[in-house]
């Protein structure tokens, strides 16, 4: 395993939640429109050569019924790439003096992430995707108090870095530094 991806991993979860978050409600947002102006496509079509709006009722109507689990669907890539973060702390085997170098990064990390959630509440308010992204109500819960979610990963994470320092007979110098 790469031991730097173990530090860092907590600033790419991060950028992963407003990607996955923006990503989903965009796509969810186009598939939106492309079945309302198939709708009205539909409606306004002569119906003596096709019948446009029955095809559309009958294919796409339900499969956008279906995308409103996409919501649901980011919430559990967020918390499943939260726990491999976790999962991946307890795994990988750092000297003791590189724990202070993990400590710093969840600082960055915190930082980082107030920008973040600013941005993704002025996002929130205004803008094209406002009405897609308010039906993710917890995965916006979950970008709105941003900071909180990385101090609590990072400092558990430093913690299962610790017990697994300890764990670990080659890593221990006994006596000394």
């Amino acid at each position: 395993m790469n031991k730097k991806a173990g530090t860092l991993s907590v600033i790419a979860w991060v950028v992963s939640v407003f990607v996955i978050i923006f990503f989903l409600a965009g796509y969810l947002y186009a598939h939106n429109l492309m079945t309302e102006a198939l709708l009205d496509a539909g409606n306004t079509i002569d119906n003596n050569v096709v019948n446009l709006s029955d095809a559309v009722q009958k294919v796409v109507v339900p499969i956008n019924s279906a995308m409103n689990a996409l919501t649901w669907i980011s919430f559990v890539m967020i918390v499943s790439l939260a726990f491999s973060i976790l999962i991946e702390n307890y795994y990988i085997r750092e000297h003791p003096v590189l724990i202070f170098v993990h400590l710093l990064v969840i600082i960055l990390a915190i930082v980082g992430s107030i920008y973040v959630s600013n941005a993704y509440e002025t996002l929130l308010g205004q803008g094209i995707l406002s009405g897609a992204l308010g039906e993710f109500t917890a995965s916006t819960y979950i970008a709105l108090n941003l900071p909180i979610w990385v101090a609590i990963i990072g400092i558990f994470g430093l913690v299962l870095l610790v017990i697994n320092v300890t764990r670990d007979p080659t890593l221990n110098v006994k006596g000394g530094i």
